[in-house]
């Protein structure tokens, strides 16, 4: 998620669009919720899917010759893998991906890098269809949707923390090289944030300790803003301002995801072994 990006680059966006933008996947994450665990899956790999997509498109219009079936097919088979509770098999996807990629780099229609594109045939859906199998792991355990539903509150209140303290008060840049809107002072927030989230999750929504809601809260916090960053790195190194303009007053899927993917992964770990 890009929430953590200062008022400058969102400047000219509508308020309105992006709060009906909001509105909209907060109704759809409702409804796959009450209708249950497919269609919760479903829903998660749609979302993925065009993240990663995104990603695919953007480095193809920066000059990567990469093939897209690869990476896109990568990436649906490490959800599908973990939507069957099959993670073992996850180091045949990648050796395939890899094997592949290398395969496809020899086609006469190759880019000037062949190399770079390989990696980023591996990169791109073990960054993007990893976080979303991690998601989907989330969603497999017990209670899974209602826990799903959790690290995503938690995500998402500490961006919005992030966000606005950062924008009213960021005056100690990060990584200016990076990305120039986001502070410490936004970031202060963002923790912050994440642990009153944690707090609520705790008592409301998972019935767990308060001292587990805190980590939860606490993983979210360290993830989730590095998400932002290397998102924002890529981003920089390719030369866009957005992942596409598929949600208005967003940006892209994958300026959506992009903390939650990042976040999701230690998160199952948290919560598999630490609070279940």
């Amino acid at each position: 998620m890009e929430a953590t990006e200062a008022a400058p680059p969102r400047a000219g966006r509508s308020l309105g669009q992006a709060v009906l933008t909001a509105v909209i996947l907060v109704g759809l994450l409702v409804g796959s919720f009450l209708l249950g665990r497919i269609a919760f899956f479903v829903l998660v790999t749609l979302l993925v899917m065009l993240a990663l997509y995104e990603l695919v498109q953007m480095l193809r219009s920066s000059g990567r010759a990469v093939f897209p079936p690869i990476p896109l097919a990568a990436g649906f088979g490490l959800l599908l893998l973990a939507y069957l509770r099959l993670s073992e098999y996850f180091a045949i996807v990648l050796f395939a991906t890899m094997f592949l990629s290398f395969i496809a780099a020899l086609r006469p229609d190759r880019g000037p890098h062949p190399g770079s594109d390989v990696a980023w045939s591996l990169l791109a859906p073990v960054w993007v269809g990893g976080g979303g199998a991690g998601a989907v792991s989330i969603l497999m355990l017990p209670g899974g949707r209602l826990l799903l539903v959790a690290f995503i509150v938690v995500v998402v209140l500490g961006d919005i923390g992030a966000y606005f303290v950062g924008v009213e008060r960021g005056r100690h840049k990060i990584a200016p090289s990076i990305s120039p809107a986001k502070s410490w002072e936004g970031f202060a927030a963002g923790v912050l944030s994440s642990f009153l989230a944690g707090t609520l999750v705790a008592s409301v929504l998972l019935r767990v300790s308060l001292l587990e809601g805190l980590g939860l809260g606490l993983v979210c916090a360290i993830f989730g803003p590095a998400g932002d960053l290397v998102e924002s790195l890529v981003k920089r190194e390719i030369g866009t301002k957005d992942s596409s303009h598929l949600l208005p007053g967003h940006g892209g899927m994958l300026d959506r995801l992009d903390a939650i993917a990042f976040s999701a992964v230690p998160a199952y770990l948290f919560l598999r072994f630490i609070v279940l």
